[in-house]
């Protein structure tokens, strides 16, 4: 009956938003057609406000007639495209409001397969941020940077945003922030308010590396889930936030019971990163891959990604310059083929088990090819599999082997109770059994388990049995702390000679106090609450949870359709995610080396990325030696380079940063830029890869406070 009643609850939102959005395109079109044409002859004649007048300048040359029909092609396409879209969002929010959809494809997750989501996808954000050295942006000069998206508005913005990129401190502070917004997000401390934070400070960061490079994809699709993530209760399980509501004798969920919410926000994080795989490969054929050159398009990919200055010195893909076509053929086959049966991850379950790893394996393998590291990606995988059924098959072989650990305990000590709570929430593997011993039947549990125990003695201190052995106080703990593994880094501590004899006289003197450590109220229930539960209810909601994440799955689809439908690339919001989508057959690669000259003659190579750290990953650099070569041709058809003195610039500030950290004795006096370029087709077997096309030669002076500010 509840279900028939969400269904059709569901169906009447989907009513109104079609209502909605039928009224709001009309809109639109009396808009288009009723109040717009006249505002244009209006302001084509001057008679309007100012602001519109100074949209049309072009009297002279241009009719009031080209006017309306720009802005007719204008209305009609935005029309279509709007109801396009539109249409596209509501029949995405009607499949996945059919019950059917939820039971068949979605499922139901626990509050600890979300909360492990959350602190896997923090670490991931985490491990990137860490990586890199956000200050060394302040060393580049500002000519170079060139914001993306929403990074253009922070800095027309006046808050100032161009003084912090700017100071080395500045951005040191805010990486060390963004830092500390993840770590606290992996661990679970105010989710609500760090996971949102997080996500807005590691798009930030993200983008002041973007805008002094370009618009790499690496961390991008976490940044999807630490988003989506946002908005679900990913702080009920495996966090901080439930710890502190269970020693508080607060409500939490059931940690092993699957409800539909936490199976919904699993669900949206699964579709964030398989449209983005998806979106990859319908790029790949959109842009050639099917063509005849296929072949020398893939092995351009290969041989330029491996000749480019990049952080790994391997380069196994140019010993497949003698290979033969077909197997480029087949490599661009099996690539399109995985990348375009992504989407079936959310509606097949074998699917789902076999992509995610094959995955990792082919991101290994661009690794090995091409240098490029997605360790993202390859770690990201693992949010696809649910280690529940391993854990729980662990805690019945452990069960069936050892036992479980009773622990007897006073049952009307607010302490103790609180205590027991504790340890129940870091019994990962049920390893313990808590018994109040005030409500044992102590004669038949002695005669049961051949022990000789007394209330007298239980009412001095805790006992733990353990095969057989009863353990008093320190000792009890000592034997309970193998059993959970949050404690094992302390276990050998606990055996270090003399901490015995310390802890012993520390827990006589809490178990001697223990009525009068802790006084209860309202907030502290006498009652001990199991294994980390709650005596009380926690309501979580058993609906489907639909229409929720319906929107989100809809928003983002949508978002997604519009960039690859326009190719737009607006950070951090929409990507056509075109990697490797365009194709260069011509037969010919070119590629970048960096050549340091000592006083003496000798030369050594230098890798760009290594001086100015925030450029040292993902070909970063190659952003700033490309300008170098890049001439345009003048209003006389000379050819210039309009970027030559930013080019000089960069490769001062990193042959400085370079001398800085030299030897001594491995100072440069020049640093040289060459431009390669290799034609595989015609010389295969080139051992030098090509010939120099063009170089740029720059004299090194040392790092100074003149030079910075220069810069």
């Amino acid at each position: 009956m509840n279900q028939d009643l969400g269904s059709f609850s569901a169906i009447n939102r989907i009513r109104v938003l079609l209502i909605i959005f039928c009224a709001i395109l009309g809109l639109w079109i009396g808009f288009a057609k009723l109040v717009v044409p006249p505002v244009i002859e209006s302001a084509y004649r001057g008679e309007s406000l100012p602001a519109l007048n100074s949209l049309i300048k072009g009297q002279a040359t241009h009719s009031v007639d080209e006017y309306m029909r720009d802005w007719e092609q204008f209305a009609w396409r935005s029309t279509v495209a709007s109801t396009a879209f539109g249409l596209l969002g509501l029949v995405l929010i009607m499949v996945t409001t059919s019950p059917t959809f939820f039971h068949k494809f979605v499922g139901e997750a626990t509050p600890g397969t979300l909360g492990a989501m959350r602190a896997w996808t923090c670490g991931i954000l985490l491990l990137f941020t860490a990586l890199e050295n956000l200050p060394s942006i302040a060393w580049l000069p500002v000519e170079t940077r060139h914001p993306l998206g929403v990074m253009g508005w922070l800095y027309a913005l006046p808050l100032g945003f161009d003084r912090l990129v700017a100071s080395e401190t500045g951005l040191h502070v805010f990486q060390l922030t963004t830092e500390l917004l993840l770590f606290l997000g992996m661990v679970g401390y105010r989710t609500r308010l760090v996971i949102p934070l997080g996500a807005v400070c590691f798009a930030v960061l993200g983008g002041i590396l973007r805008d002094y490079s370009f618009n790499w994809h690496q961390g991008w699709v976490p940044l999807y889930v630490i988003t989506i993530l946002s908005f679900t209760p990913c702080g009920d399980g495996w966090s901080i936030d439930r710890l502190l509501r269970v020693v508080r004798g607060q409500a939490v969920p059931d940690s092993d019971r699957a409800v539909p919410v936490y199976g919904w926000s699993r669900y949206t994080c699964w579709v964030a990163i398989a449209v983005t795989y998806w979106e990859t490969g319908l790029c790949k054929l959109r842009g050639g891959w099917l063509s005849l050159g296929i072949a020398d398009g893939l092995r351009a990919i290969f041989y330029e990604d491996t000749l480019y200055p990049r952080e790994y010195d391997w380069s196994w893909s140019l010993s497949l310059s003698h290979a033969p076509d077909s197997l480029f053929i087949l490599l661009a086959g099996f690539v399109l083929v995985f990348e375009s049966l992504w989407i079936m991850v959310l509606f097949s379950r074998t699917i789902r088990k076999i992509w995610p790893i094959l995955t990792a394996t082919f991101h290994v393998g661009v690794l090995i090819l091409q240098k490029i590291l997605f360790i993202d990606l390859i770690l990201l995988q693992a949010v696809f599999y649910d280690f529940t059924g391993i854990r729980k098959a662990l805690v019945r072989r452990l069960e069936a082997r050892y036992g479980r650990i009773q622990i007897l305990f006073d049952g009307q000590c607010p302490l103790c109770n609180r205590t027991i709570r504790v340890m129940g929430f870091f019994d990962l593997f049920a390893r313990l059994e808590f018994l109040d011993f005030r409500s044992l039947d102590l004669a038949e549990y002695n005669r049961r388990h051949a022990l000789a125990l007394t209330l007298e003695a239980l009412d001095r201190e805790m006992y733990v049995i353990s095969r057989g052995q009863a353990y008093v106080g320190y000792y009890g703990y000592r034997v309970m702390a193998p059993a959970l593994p949050a404690f094992w880094p302390l276990l050998p501590l606990l055996f270090v000679p003399g901490v015995s004899w310390v802890g012993e006289r520390v827990y006589g003197y809490i178990a001697r106090n223990r009525l009068a450590l802790l006084h209860c109220d309202t907030h502290c229930p006498t009652v001990p609450l199991g294994t980390g539960g709650s005596r009380a209810t926690f309501q979580v909601s058993e609906g489907p949870q639909s229409f929720r994440y319906a929107w989100l799955i809809s928003c983002f689809s949508v978002v997604m359709a519009v960039s690859f439908a326009y190719r737009i690339e607006f950070y951090p919001v929409m990507t056509a995610w075109h990697l490797y989508a365009r194709l260069n057959s011509s037969g010919k690669v070119s590629y970048f080396k960096a050549i340091g000259h000592h006083a003496s003659g000798t030369i050594v190579p230098v890798r760009l990325g290594d001086t100015i750290g925030a450029l040292r990953w993902d070909g970063r650099d190659d952003s700033f030696m490309k300008p170098c070569f890049t001439s345009h041709i003048d209003e006389k058809g000379g050819l210039v380079n309009k970027n030559l003195d930013i080019c000089h610039k960069f490769l001062k500030v990193s042959g400085s940063i370079y001398n800085k950290n030299a030897p001594p004795g491995g100072k440069i006096a020049q640093l040289e830029l060459q431009e390669w370029v290799w034609d595989f087709r015609s010389n295969p077997s080139d051992p030098e890869h090509g010939k120099v096309r063009n170089r740029v030669v720059v004299e090194i002076e040392p790092v100074s406070a003149a030079v910075k500010k220069e810069i």
